[in-house]
C-alpha cells in the first residue's frame, strides 16, 4: 500500500521477529540475565530498567509454522533451563536406541556402528510445535510480552541503522485495494531488533541486502518434507531413531532420510533432498513417496494411517556460509543466521544458544545504551568463545567436500573427520549458490530432459495436492499472492526451454503450475496456487533466475503444524 497511509506506532525496547526456538530462548535469558545483572547492581555497576520485550509471530498461534525433525541435543536447553524435564518439557521420548541405515534400491543395511554424527542416544524426540508453545509460556511468566498473528514486513531503517518492523497490512484485495476490513500495519520501532524469523526469513534477507553482511561462501539450503503416520502398535519402537543413506537418490541429490517413533503409535519420517543439485526435475516431495515403496519402509508403514504432512527449507552451508550476525540496530539468530549443523542434521540446539548468545549483548547494550555495532557487534565474540562455534568449526568444509562431487567427498571425509579437525584435504573450497547448480536441459541427454513419471496409490504414497490438505494450510484467496514474480515472461518464454520450470518439481505443495495460455495458442503461463503454500521457502531458494520472492501473506496465515 502506499507509503501515505496512516499508521499506528508503538515503542519496545527489544523487539523479537519469529517465535521459534532462538527467539524464545533469547527473550527468556534476556530476561533471566537482567534479574541476575540487577541483583548485583551498586558500586559502580548501573542497574537495568526492565525493559519491555516484545516477540512478534506471522502464525496465528505460536508454534503453528514450526517443523523440524526436532531430535533435540538437550545441551542449549539444559543451559537455558536446567530443571526443564521437571517443569513438563513436552518430550515424546528419549532416544535409547540411534541406528544408521543405508537403502539400496530394494534392500535396507543397518550398519554395525552407527555413524558419529548420528549417534542420538540421550536426546530428546519432540514436536518444535510443542517445544515453542512451552517455552513461550515461560517467556510471558518472565514478563514478556508475545504478539501472534503479526508478520514483519519491512524493516525499518533510519540514519543507516536499523530501528524496527512494519507490520504487514491486513484487508487488501488480489489487486492491490482495500477492502472494507482494511487495516494498514503499524510499526513496531526499537532499541534493538532481533530478527530469528527462520530460514530465508524475509527481514534476515533485506538486513543481509542492505548492510551486506554476507558470509565468504554462499548459503546452500536442504528441503525437508515431514510425514507423520500413526503405525500399527506392533511395528512401534519408543526410543528408536533412525537415519538413512538413500544410496540411489545421492546420485540426484545430497539428502538422507530419518525415522523416529513418537507417542500414540505416531512416527515421524522424513526426507531432506539438497537444492543444488543439477537436476532441474529435482523433487524433495517425489523423494519422500518413492521412499515409501521400498520394501523396509511399506512393511512399517503399509497398514497404517497419514496424519500429518509439512516441509521446511533448511540451511545446510556451515560456517563459512553464515551471515555476519550484526548490524546497528538489529541481530541475526537461528535458521536466519545459518545456526544449523550438516552433518548432523540438527539445528534446534544450535538455535537457541545463538539466542542465548544475542541475548548477553543485549543486556550489555542495556547497561551502556549503546544500540550500534560496537557493543552489539559483542555476539561475534561471544559466538566465537561459544561451544556452537566450535561444533560448526568442526563441520565448516562439510558442505564444500560435497559440493566437489562424490569422489572427492569420499575421499575427503575420513580426513576431514579423524585427522584434521574438520579442515579436510582442503581448507574453505568454492562452491555456488543451489540456484546455479542446474544442468539445462540441452546439457542432458535426452531421457533425461522430462520430469519423472510416478503412479501415487492414494494409500501409501500422495499427490501433493492431496497432502496439502494434512498441513493445515489456509490463505485467504482474495489477497495479492504472497509469492511475488518479478516477471512471468522468464517463466513460460525462457526457463520453460533452458530449464523445464523446476519450479513444478522443487514446489512440494504444488504452488506452481505451467497452464496453457489463452491468448497465445501452444505457449504456457504460470499459475500460482498461493493458497497451497506451506512456508518451506524452497520456491525463494530454488528458482534458478532468482525472480521469485516468498513474501509473508496476512498474519495468522499458512500451515498448522500442531504436533509436528
Amino acid at each position: 500500500m502506499s507509503e501515505t497511509v496512516e499508521r499506528e506506532s508503538m515503542e519496545v525496547d527489544v523487539l523479537y521477529v519469529g517465535a521459534g526456538p532462538a527467539t524464545l530462548a533469547s527473550a527468556l535469558h534476556l530476561m533471566r540475565r537482567i534479574e541476575a545483572w540487577n541483583a548485583r547492581a551498586g558500586n559502580g555497576r548501573r542497574r537495568i530498567e526492565p525493559p519491555t520485550v516484545l516477540v512478534i509471530e506471522k502464525s496465528a498461534e505460536v508454534g503453528d509454522h514450526m517443523l523440524s525433525g526436532a531430535v533435540i541435543n538437550p545441551r542449549a536447553l539444559a543451559e537455558l533451563v536446567p530443571d526443564f524435564v521437571e517443569q513438563g518439557f513436552p518430550t515424546e521420548y528419549v532416544c535409547t536406541n540411534d541406528m544408521t541405515y543405508v537403502f539400496t534400491p530394494k534392500r535396507a543395511f543397518r550398519l554395525p556402528i552407527n555413524l558419529p554424527m548420528f549417534k542420538k542416544r540421550g536426546y530428546h524426540v519432540a514436536s518444535l510445535n510443542k517445544v515453542a508453545k512451552w517455552l513461550a509460556k515461560r517467556c510471558e511468566e518472565a514478563g514478556v510480552e508475545i504478539y501472534a498473528g503479526f508478520a514483519g514486513d519491512k524493516l525499518l531503517i533510519e540514519g543507516g541503522r536499523v530501528v524496527g518492523v512494519r507490520i504487514g497490512d491486513m484487508g487488501v484485495d488480489k489487486h492491490g485495494k482495500p477492502k472494507p476490513n482494511f487495516q494498514p500495519g503499524m510499526d513496531i520501532r526499537a532499541k534493538v531488533t532481533v530478527l530469528g524469523e527462520g530460514v530465508r526469513g524475509t527481514l534476515a534477507k533485506q538486513l543481509i541486502s542492505r548492510f551486506e553482511l554476507d558470509g565468504p561462501r554462499p548459503q546452500v539450503y536442504e528441503t525437508g518434507v515431514k510425514e507423520i503416520w500413526r503405525v500399527r502398535p506392533e511395528k512401534h519402537r519408543p526410543g528408536r531413531v533412525i537415519h538413512g543413506m538413500i544410496v540411489h537418490e545421492l546420485l540426484n541429490a545430497f539428502g538422507g532420510m530419518w525415522l523416529y517413533d513418537m507417542q500414540d503409535h505416531l512416527v515421524s519420517f522424513g526426507v531432506v533432498t539438497a537444492l543444488d543439485s543439477r537436476n532441474p526435475f529435482n523433487d524433495p516431495h517425489l523423494v519422500a513417496q518413492k521412499m515409501k515403496t521400498h520394501p523396509w519402509m511399506r512393511d512399517l508403514l503399509e497398514g497404517g494411517e497419514l496424519v500429518r504432512y509439512g516441509a521446511k527449507a533448511i540451511p545446510m552451508g556451515g560456517l563459512y556460509a553464515q551471515p555476519k550476525l550484526y548490524a546497528d540496530g538489529a541481530l541475526l539468530i537461528g535458521d536466519a543466521a545459518g545456526f544449523c549443523n550438516a552433518t548432523k542434521l540438527s539445528g534446534v540446539h544450535m538455535a537457541m544458544k545463538s539466542g542465548m548468545l544475542a541475548a548477553e549483548t543485549i543486556v550489555d547494550a542495556l547497561a551502556t545504551d549503546d544500540f550500534t555495532s560496537v557493543t552489539l557487534g559483542g555476539i561475534a565474540e561471544r559466538y566465537r568463545t561459544s561451544w556452537a562455534f566450535e561444533e560448526h568449526w568442526h563441520d565448516r568444509n562439510f558442505h564444500g567436500s560435497w559440493a566437489q562431487g562424490f569422489p572427492f567427498f569420499f575421499l575427503n571425509e575420513p580426513v576431514r573427520m579423524y585427522l584434521t579437525d574438520g579442515r579436510g584435504l582442503v581448507d574453505m573450497p568454492e562452491w555456488h549458490a543451489g540456484h546455479a547448480a542446474y544442468a539445462k536441459l540441452s546439457d542432458l541427454p535426452p531421457e533425461k530432459r522430462m520430469k519423472p513419471k510416478f503412479e501415487f496409490d492414494g494409500k501409501l504414497t500422495f499427490s501433493k495436492e492431496h497432502l496439502v490438505q494434512f498441513s493445515g494450510a489456509q490463505h485467504e484467496v482474495d489477497q495479492p499472492s504472497h509469492l511475488v514474480v518479478l516477471d512471468t515472461n522468464v517463466c513460460s518464454d525462457i526457463c520453460s526451454v533452458e530449464y523445464g520450470n523446476p519450479c513444478e518439481s522443487f514446489c512440494p505443495a504444488a504452488v506452481y503450475e505451467m497452464v496453457p495460455d489463452e491468448q497465445y495458442p501452444g505457449r504456457k503461463k504460470l499459475f500460482i496456487h498461493h493458497e497451497n503454500c506451506v512456508h518451506c521457502k524452497t520456491c525463494d531458494i530454488a528458482d534458478p533466475y532468482q525472480v521469485i520472492t516468498w513474501t509473508p501473506p496476512e498474519g495468522g496465515e499458512g500451515p498448522d503444524y500442531t504436533g509436528m
